[in-house]
C-alpha cells in the first residue's frame, strides 16, 4: 500500500518567502509615504490658497488687507515691548480674526463681533474678542504637521477670563523681512534690533497696518511678494508658535526672517536662536535642551534676554513638508519655496517695497 504524500513548505522555503515579502514592503513603503505626503501637501496648498483668497476678498471690501495685529495705546515705532504677550494692554485681534467672515467663519465672527470691534475703541481694555481663540479651524491646520493636525494640541500660556487656551494654526501673515515691532502704520526696519537698517523692507501686514493691493502692484509687484507663509505648530503646550488667533511673530505672523548676518535666514533654518519669541527658556527647559538641540529640530528659538526672552518680533516660515514651505503670493498664486533659497532672494520675496528684481528661485 502506497503512503499518501503531504505537500507543503519547508522551513527554509517559508523563510525565503517571508524575506521576499519584507523586501517588497521595504521597496513599496517609501512610495506609499511619498503618495501620502503629496496628498497632504495638496491639502495644505488648498488651505493657504483659500486664506489668500479670503485676504483678497477682505481687501476688495475694505480697501486694504487686514492689519497684522491691532495694538492699542501704541507708543513709538520700534518699542521693544509692543508685541509682548505680557504687555498691558494686551494685543488685539489679528488678521485671521478680522478675516473670519471671508473664509466661511461668519457665524464665529458674528457671535464675537462686539468684542472684536470694541478692542481699539476701549483702548485695549475689552479682551472679549479672545473667546474666538479656543475654536479649532480646519483651514488653518496643515495635515503634514502632526501637532497642527491634532486639535487637542493647544497653547496654554497668556490665557484669561475669555479663553482658557489657544487653538493652533499653521499659517502666518507676512510681516516683512524686518522687525515686526517696527511695522507700525506700514513702517519697516531691518539691521540689528536697535541699530541702523533700511526702511524698504515692509511686509503686507504689520502692527496696525494692512497694505493696499495697489501698493503691492505699484511697488514690487503682487506676484513677487509673499502674502502668507507656512508655520509649524509649537512642539508642546508652552511653545507659542502656530496659534491662529495670536497676533505676534511665530504665532500667526512671520518677520525678520531673511536678514543677512542675523540668525533667522531661510525657510526651516537650523540656527539655534532663529525665532525671537517669549518663553523660549522655559520651553527649552521642559525638553532638556537649554542651549543646544532645538536648531537641529529646525525649531530654534532665542534663549537670551531671560527669563521671558525677546518679545515676539522675529519668526521664520516653517513646515514639515520635506525640503521647504508653501507660500501664497500677493496675486493669489501658490509656490513651494525650498529650504536652500538664498537669504537675499527670500528677503526680496518677503518685502513689498525693496525696489529690486527677484531672481529665479
Amino acid at each position: 500500500m502506497r503512503s499518501r504524500r503531504t505537500w507543503g513548505f519547508t522551513l527554509v522555503e517559508l523563510l525565503v518567502v517571508i524575506a521576499i515579502i519584507g523586501v517588497l514592503v521595504a521597496l513599496l513603503l517609501p512610495a506609499v509615504q511619498a503618495a501620502r505626503e503629496a496628498s497632504r501637501r495638496t491639502s495644505c496648498v488648498n488651505a493657504i490658497r483659500q486664506l489668500g483668497l479670503a485676504a483678497h476678498n477682505f481687501a476688495d471690501a475694505n480697501g486694504k488687507f487686514p492689519v497684522g495685529v491691532q495694538i492699542a495705546n501704541e507708543t513709538t515705532n520700534g518699542d521693544q515691548q509692543m508685541l509682548s504677550a505680557y504687555r498691558t494692554p494686551g494685543f488685539g485681534p489679528n488678521w485671521a480674526v478680522l478675516m473670519l467672515p471671508y473664509y466661511e467663519q461668519g457665524s464665529l465672527f458674528d457671535q464675537n463681533s462686539a468684542g472684536i470691534n470694541n478692542f481699539l475703541p476701549s483702548n485695549g481694555s475689552d479682551l472679549s474678542w479672545r473667546r474666538v481663540a479656543t475654536t479649532s479651524i480646519k483651514v488653518f491646520r496643515c495635515p503634514s504637521d502632526n501637532y497642527g493636525a491634532n486639535s487637542q494640541n493647544v497653547f496654554n500660556l497668556n490665557t484669561g477670563t475669555f479663553n482658557t487656551f489657544w487653538a493652533r494654526g499653521n499659517y502666518g501673515a507676512n510681516g516683512g523681512p524686518g522687525w515686526l515691532n517696527f511695522t507700525l502704520q506700514g513702517n519697516s526696519k531691518d539691521g540689528t534690533e536697535t541699530g541702523v537698517g533700511t526702511g524698504n523692507c515692509g511686509g503686507v501686514f504689520g502692527a496696525n497696518y494692512g497694505a493696499r493691493i495697489a501698493e503691492l502692484i505699484s511697488q514690487d509687484g503682487s506676484s513677487n511678494t509673499v502674502l502668507i507663509n507656512e508655520l509649524r505648530v509649537g512642539i508642546n503646550q508652552g511653545d507659542r508658535r502656530g496659534v491662529w488667533a495670536m497676533g505676534v511673530a511665530g504665532s500667526s505672523l512671520t518677520a525678520a526672517n531673511a536678514i543677512v548676518g542675523q540668525d533667522c535666514l531661510q525657510p526651516n533654518d537650523n540656527t539655534e536662536k532663529s525665532d525671537d519669541i517669549e518663553d523660549c527658556t522655559a520651553l527649552r527647559a521642559t525638553i532638556g535642551k537649554p542651549t543646544v538641540g532645538m536648531g537641529d529640530m529646525r525649531m530654534g528659538c532665542s534663549f537670551d534676554n531671560a527669563p521671558r526672552n525677546w518679545p515676539n518680533w522675529q519668526a521664520q516660515a516653517r513646515s514639515l513638508h520635506p525640503g521647504g514651505v508653501n507660500a501664497c503670493f500677493g496675486d493669489g498664486s501658490t509656490r513651494f519655496v525650498t529650504n536652500n533659497i538664498s537669504t537675499s532672494t527670500w528677503y526680496l520675496l518677503q518685502s513689498r517695497n525693496d525696489g529690486q528684481a527677484v531672481p529665479d528661485f
